[in-house]
């Protein structure tokens, strides 16, 4: 299994729990109560579809449970020690892999659980402690859901929660036989395979209702006046007013229809920043209710949340977000092209970058519609719109990963470009590659008439679901 030692290291350095993020204090691996966490945790992240499990934090404040460490955690969360409890446990077999993350010179241990489940996982040996309680049921399928409170936890699946296991297994179904459908089909136009599978009812489809681009596209616009406005609540000094000029991308997620007399309390908060799979290490909407600056988190205005992030730390951000309980998401985002030493800031515009900017963002969008409907709602529409400003003078230079893709150098001559696409709420993730090249297809375009193969972007999408991103 491939670890992202990055985001590894971005999810010990802000710990926030989610439903693929579970937190846990200091545990003893070797006591019965110390396995049973960590086999109920394990199970219930991969039928949630894969995550993370940090250990050496309160699961509350968030905050390093300082004192408790172990003086060995390396031995006591050795890989081959955890895989071995968790595969005594487990009826269908996974792989899991520990990555450590030092913070102020301690080490805390990360366990990676895979994504791909395709059959629910559930306990196949008890486990008890000693005094003969029963800690891990047999039969039990372990779930991460959100509690009355909006908080996640783990726990037996319930009722209301077996549609979403079986959903998830189902579209980790259909994505194997599409990757085994596309390597049979290879070499036929796409465009038109792709038309004929939706003819026949194999690939769902929906018309795009026209009021969905032109109130996405509004939306945007209007949330690029709010970070207006924000900006003159918080005027940013040197070096950071220097960020306003680069390369910014924008994304808006308008939903249709859109929930009437929502309010923007603590509980809608909670459920969608819950809900992010956090793909990535700095993922699209990310939840930084625990960060250390005041300013960093969100704060509630006009009916609306906001987060305003500005950080000159060992990896600079300059981010706005806002949160609308309708069902509207808006972000925008200085791109790393223009903060990172490996390339000429105003020169370059990473393609495999702004493929996975578009395809998180969707994945994002998609788990934060659903985190909203009701188990009896049907599913919604979802139109996405993107804006990329400061294309001007650019070329399409790979610089992040150079060895996955060389592509011709064409300048760009116009300075934006906006696209929209539209889905519905419970297209699987797994289906998500020719949604992310209409959406990026006419940017890469500008480039020279540059197209980026297929293949590639697919290939790189099932890499971030997978979360095994280099």
């Amino acid at each position: 299994m491939e670890v992202n030692q990055e985001q590894i290291d971005a999810i010990v350095r802000n710990p926030s729990e989610s439903l693929n993020v579970e937190i846990k204090r200091w545990i003893d691996s070797d006591s019965p109560e110390g396995a049973a966490k960590i086999v109920k945790g394990c199970l219930a992240l991969r039928n949630y579809n894969g995550g993370y499990f940090v250990i050496g934090f309160d699961d509350k404040t968030l905050q390093p449970d300082l004192g408790n460490q172990p003086s060995n955690p390396r031995v006591l969360f050795h890989t081959d020690k955890i895989q071995g409890l968790v595969s005594k446990h487990t009826q269908e077999l996974f792989e899991i892999k520990v990555s450590f993350s030092s913070r102020d010179g301690i080490d805390y241990p990360v366990i990676i659980v895979p994504h791909g489940v395709q059959v629910p996982v559930a306990a196949k040996k008890p486990l008890s402690d000693n005094s003969n309680k029963i800690l891990v049921k047999l039969g039990d399928v372990y779930f991460r859901t959100l509690s009355a409170n909006g908080r996640p936890s783990t726990s037996p699946a319930r009722p209301e929660d077996w549609r979403e296991i079986l959903d998830i297994c189902f579209e980790n179904r259909e994505a194997n036989i599409g990757r085994f459908l596309r390597r049979h089909l290879t070499g036929l136009d796409q465009t038109n395979l792709i038309d004929a599978l939706r003819q026949f009812g194999i690939l769902a489809t929906a018309p795009t209702p026209p009021t969905l681009r032109d109130e996405s596209i509004k939306f945007l616009r209007a949330g690029e006046k709010q970070f207006s406005l924000a900006l003159n609540k918080r005027p940013l000094k040197a070096p950071y007013d220097a960020m306003l000029n680069m390369l910014t991308w924008h994304v808006a997620l308008v939903t249709d229809p859109e929930w009437k007399g929502a309010v923007a309390n603590a509980s809608f908060l909670a459920k969608v920043l819950a809900s992010n799979p956090n793909y990535t290490g700095w993922p699209t909407w990310l939840d930084s209710r625990t960060f250390d600056d005041a300013q960093s988190r969100p704060y509630s205005l006009h009916g609306a949340w906001e987060t305003f992030l500005a950080s000159l730390g060992f990896s600079p951000h300059l981010d706005f977000m806002r949160f609308e309980p309708s069902g509207r998401f808006y972000q925008r985002r200085i791109l790393q092209d223009d903060l990172t030493d490996r390339v000429t800031p105003g020169t370059a515009l990473d393609p495999l970058l702004v493929i996975l900017r578009v395809a998180e963002a969707i994945a994002v969008g998609i788990a934060m519609v659903r985190s909203l409907l009701g188990s009896d709602e049907p599913p919604r529409q979802l139109g996405f719109a993107f804006l990329w400003t400061g294309l001007s003078g650019r070329e399409l230079i790979s610089w992040a990963n150079p060895m996955m893709l060389m592509v011709p150098t064409h300048a760009a001559h116009e300075n934006e470009m906006i696209t929209f696409i539209d889905l519905p709420s419970d297209t699987p993730v797994s289906s998500i590659a020719p949604l992310v090249d209409e959406a990026t297809r006419e940017l890469f375009a500008l480039f020279g008439g540059t197209r980026i193969t297929y293949s590639v972007i697919e290939d790189l999408i099932v890499r971030m679901v997978e979360r095994r991103l280099p």
